[in-house]
């Protein structure tokens, strides 16, 4: 257990190990006094925190303020590193980055974090705890989260990338903004204010753009009935479609189709 100075000026280690599990594991609280950390070395853990899902695959790191509502299952067999801490500003870091990137950090390029989560492991196995070292070792953890969060380059282009390859392949779908966003592993805040960035539109006018022009394709194209191609291209009603197609275009779907090209 950390003591009173540890408590009062560091962050601090509550509980800590490894866990190999199979796809019936489940944890479910209302509420756990500490933040946890979770490093994915195999298989795949769902999340739920805040009326959002996050699914954490291998070579994932998870992130979890465990005061609030929580769940976390695993998807299939897992094997993952985990401690329980608090202390200094856990929840004002949690608090920030929670906003840039929700609840789970892909690791594909960065080596530090698992190392800095097995050095501190390797010191609760040998029972000789260095509560400063740990300290320091989480400092530096989440300073890496943060990088991860805040860094535009070549890796937020290419989430970006990804979230256009999705919306392009499930526009036909009822897919929301969360789905984006927890598809590129960001949060919804964050992933819109960066999207924007680099397209000059918000996620969901893309979404929208896209399934209007598939539409306006269908209608020249195609003998398709109007409500035909409102299920085709996404949209949850017929009105809905003829509504926004209107706000778009000036003009309904088939005063667009009367339209010789």
């Amino acid at each position: 257990m950390a003591n009173d100075f540890s408590k009062k000026a560091l962050y601090y280690l509550i509980y800590s190990g490894t866990f190999y599990c199979t796809e019936k594991y489940k944890i479910s609280r209302d509420t756990f006094h500490s933040y946890l950390f979770m490093y994915i070395k195999k298989g795949k853990m769902k999340i739920e925190y805040k009326d959002r899902q996050f699914i954490a695959t291998a070579n994932s790191f998870v992130f979890l303020d465990c005061y609030e509502p929580h769940v976390y299952q695993a998807e299939e067999e897992t094997v993952f590193d985990w401690f329980h801490f608090s202390g200094n500003s856990s929840k004002e870091y949690f608090e920030l980055l929670y906003e840039k990137n929700g609840c789970v950090y892909s690791l594909a390029n960065n080596y530090l974090i698992p190392e800095y989560m097995n050095r501190i492991l390797k010191m609760t196995e040998r029972n000789e705890v260095d509560e400063h070292d740990v300290s320091i070792y989480i400092q530096k953890i989440l300073y890496e989260l943060n990088q991860i969060s805040t860094v535009f380059d070549d890796s937020t282009e290419k989430k970006i990338e990804q979230a256009i390859h999705y919306i392009e392949n499930h526009y036909k779908e009822n897919i929301k903004l969360e789905d984006i966003a927890n598809h590129v592993y960001l949060s919804p805040f964050y992933f819109t204010r960066t999207f924007k960035k680099y397209m000059n539109c918000s996620p969901v006018q893309y979404l929208i753009n896209y399934r209007i022009n598939n539409a306006k394709k269908l209608l020249h194209n195609t003998n398709l009935t109007v409500n035909e191609i409102s299920n085709t291209c996404g949209f949850n009603s017929t009105s809905h479609f003829v509504t926004t197609f209107k706000n778009h275009v000036g003009m309904s779907p088939k005063k667009f189709r009367d339209i010789e090209f």
